[in-house]
């Protein structure tokens, strides 16, 4: 991989600090604890963390073209890529012929640019991370809190962006395709770097996050982003899980899932009253509660990304353009037939606007509803850990382990909390991923994901503006769930990194 020029993107204005100080830090243990202030104002300027209105509350913008996670494009790639919404429903679009290539990429699971903006910018988020490490390691400081919370703020933040990437370009039963990491500050992956096996991989992430973990030091409330042993704790459960049905299994990964999801749950509890509800749906974009007992919202985050950028213009407003709100964008897709009859009638997700609006405009059909964190636009927040996800990661652990009684009891309460005791399906472990599918659709990549690693297949029916009715199908196992490497950056430099089965340079 071609040498990611860290020094760069920090005198471009991107920190806090003044290159000059970054440049000038001195290892000398005299000096060490001003030194680590300035990598500390270094690593802010990338949190960008701002005041929210109450005290224990603030929200984290991130430098849109640094870290992909909140990208628009890969936000409203992951939405076409599930089933939530109906796209056999015709829909006219004013300037529909700039977009339909993009739409149908997306729609037939081949969205090559936006595979490698994500491969492009989570490895750039690494190596900025591998950096200020690196530099904090020169400093030879004796621990502290302050060492503490900086080291633990950009350690959490490159697992998270390598588990993307194994998640998204590793392909899920094949062990020894994992993908090329580094944890070092001289260079993030060196031309010649091959793919580490999956197993190598998951080793040093979850050893990163148990290491973090040991830290004593508390997370500095208007600072720490990342570095929050809920959250932690929350990453491990996802990577437990994730890493259960794949290649790099182990016997304990159920039992490991659960014991950190149960840690990452501890002081919190489930939303139940229509109140609540909306608190985890209808996200307040100017405050983001962390520990909020009820809301169960972990962490999520804010996009810099405007009403006018080539994001938006290319699908719209994600939900507005499909739901007509936009001046640019009539009619649409409401929801999916099959999604709408995994819910009842008492399901307080289906209120009227808590997160559907019923229309006459297809009768029968259900609509997402304006203005929430389900609906919202590129410039809303992205929920990426919610203490229902963890809820349910017990529930499956125990299913999965054979346990249907202990599993059935999780998903109830969960239920319940829901306001619903339906269930669509006797198989305990079928109705705990529908239930996900129920709750987390259009939240990032988990219907995708849980559609992975369970090794499910997938046909789209759609209208194409030229075509008409088109209907695609993703196999089990399809080459399609592991994204698309970059050719030009990537394998034309590394002999000796490969192309994912199945795809064509």
């Amino acid at each position: 991989m071609k040498k990611i020029t860290i020094l760069l993107l920090l005198c471009a204005g991107l920190f806090i600090s003044s290159c000059d100080k970054y440049l000038d830090v001195d290892p000398a243990n005299v000096k060490a604890i001003g030194a680590i202030e300035d990598i500390k104002g270094m690593l802010g300027g990338y949190l960008y963390t701002i005041a929210g209105e109450s005290g224990n509350s603030y929200r984290a913008w991130y430098e849109e073209d640094i870290n992909f996670m909140l990208d628009g494009d890969v936000f409203r790639m992951f939405t076409y890529y599930d089933n939530s919404m109906d796209h056999t429903k015709s829909f006219e679009n004013r300037n529909g012929e700039q977009y339909e290539e993009d739409i149908a990429k997306a729609l037939n699971w081949s969205s090559i640019e936006v595979h490698e903006k994500i491969w492009r910018l989570g490895y750039k988020t690494i190596g900025l991370m591998n950096r200020v490490l690196g530099e904090l390691e020169t400093l030879n400081a004796e621990d502290s809190d302050l060492k503490q919370q900086v080291m633990g703020e950009a350690k959490v933040i490159r697992v998270w962006n390598a588990m993307k990437l194994l998640q998204y370009f590793a392909p899920f039963t094949n062990n020894e395709l994992g993908i090329p990491l580094r944890f070092d500050a001289e260079d993030l992956v060196s031309a010649a770097d091959p793919r580490r096996p999956q197993t190598e991989i998951f080793e040093m992430l979850i050893s990163e996050l148990k290491e973090v973990l040991d830290y004593t030091a508390l997370p500095q409330k208007d600072y720490n982003v990342f570095y929050r042993k809920n959250i932690v704790n929350g990453i491990l459960a996802q990577l437990y899980l994730y890493k259960a049905t794949g290649p790099a299994k182990a016997e304990d990964d159920w039992a490991n899932a659960r014991t950190y999801a149960m840690a990452a749950m501890q002081g919190k509890y489930l939303a139940t009253s229509t109140d609540e509800l909306k608190t985890v749906f209808f996200l307040d974009a100017t405050k983001i509660e962390y520990d909020s007992p009820y809301g169960g919202i972990l962490f999520f985050w804010g996009s810099k990304i405007g009403g006018g950028s080539f994001t938006s213009w290319i699908w719209g407003t994600p939900f507005y353009r499909d739901l007509g709100y936009s001046p640019y964008y009539y009619t649409g897709r409401p929801l999916h037939p099959e999604l709408i009859a995994l819910y009842d009638e008492n399901d307080l997700r289906m209120e009227e606007l808590m997160f559907i609006y019923n229309t006459t405009y297809y009768e029968n059909n259900k609509w997402l509803t304006e203005g929430n964190g389900k609906a919202g636009d590129a410039r809303n927040t992205y929920q990426l850990l919610r203490t229902a996800e963890l809820h349910l990661i017990v529930a499956e652990t125990y299913a999965r382990e054979g346990n249907d009684a202990t599993a059935k009891q999780w998903l109830d309460e969960f239920k319940a909390a829901r306001n619903t005791t339906y269930y669509a399906s006797t198989d305990i472990l079928t109705e705990i991923m529908n239930e996900r599918k129920k709750e987390f659709f259009t939240e990032y990549d988990i219907t995708w994901l849980d559609m992975k690693r369970n090794e499910m297949s997938l046909t789209h029916e759609f209208i194409d503006p030229i075509e008409g009715l088109q209907t695609v199908t993703l196999e089990s196992n399809d080459y399609r769930f592991a994204f698309f490497i970059p050719v030009e950056s990537e394998l034309s430099v590394n002999p000796n990194l490969e192309q994912n089965p199945g795809w064509t340079n």
